[in-house]
């Protein structure tokens, strides 16, 4: 017998997105490629993926004594909602992007970590639970302050700044939609003026619905291109596994200071 209902298709406790861990975790990292989920066995003690479907794998392991999630967000804003809102109702606490961005700033080279600590206003899934365009998208301060002590501990070089969540890859981030196409600078220098550091595609989402569903979240961004010097982070493999170090290491302190508050 079917008994979800359409408002909210869940099988009891079971979401219908995410693969659903024996062990939940109470802090998570947010990959977008699914692939980068299998990573963390190199970071995370006793690493195991627990299941994939569709974009969103998901796995757990331990760094020191601290037991955390990572999932894969998939491409986008809407399915970083799904992401977002699964892992909040399964018990999720804490929620950290750990993805990559296209750097503005020329203060930001590639390789770089960008801290966000706000999120431009841009994303039409972000203002669907923030619609007020005057209000600010923040990161927790706390995840921040934690993110940052990790990259300052790592000698990683980082910064916090601002993020812009673009809605789409090529148009919406100002590139051609064909290989002999113009791209549009004009929406590059819009992005800059708002005060984006550098245009990703799910942060801005995470951070809304993280805090309509009383999730402390924030994000660590590695700067992979650079759209202003057009430069590309080819060799992307040891930064990716950073992000995950960094994520790793600012949960596992935020759990430990929770556990003793």
């Amino acid at each position: 017998m079917n008994n979800r209902s359409a408002a909210w298709p869940w099988r009891g406790d079971t979401p219908p997105h995410l693969p659903r861990p024996t062990l939940m975790p109470t802090a998570f990292l947010l990959p977008g490629d699914p692939a980068r989920v299998d990573f963390a066995a190199s970071v995370l003690r006793d690493f195991v993926v627990v299941g994939q479907n569709r974009e969103f794998r998901l796995g757990c392991g331990y760094f020191g004594e601290a037991l955390i999630g990572v999932c894969s967000t998939g491409v986008g804003g809407a399915s970083a909602e799904i992401a977002t809102v699964e892992l909040a109702a399964m018990g999720a606490t804490i929620l950290i992007r750990t993805g990559g961005c296209g750097a503005l700033a020329d203060d930001l080279s590639l390789g770089d970590f960008l801290i966000v600590q706000e999120a431009v206003r841009n994303s039409g899934v972000a203002a669907v639970y923030q619609p007020d365009p005057a209000i600010a998208v923040g990161a927790d301060a706390s995840v921040s302050s934690a993110l940052l002590d990790a990259c300052r501990s790592l000698r990683l070089a980082a910064r916090p700044g601002k993020c812009l969540t673009a809605d789409g890859y090529y148009r919406a981030q100002g590139r051609p939609n064909t290989a002999d196409g113009q791209g549009d600078a004009g929406l590059l220098d819009r992005f800059a003026a708002a005060g984006a550091d550098a245009v990703e595609m799910e942060a801005e989402v995470i951070l809304a619905v993280a805090s309509a569903c009383n999730v402390r979240a924030g994000a660590v961004l590695a700067v992979h291109a650079h759209r202003r010097s057009d430069g590309w982070l080819e060799d992307y493999e040891a930064t990716q596994r950073n992000l995950l170090r960094i994520g790793a290491q600012a949960a596992a302190t935020m759990i430990e200071t929770f556990k003793t508050q």
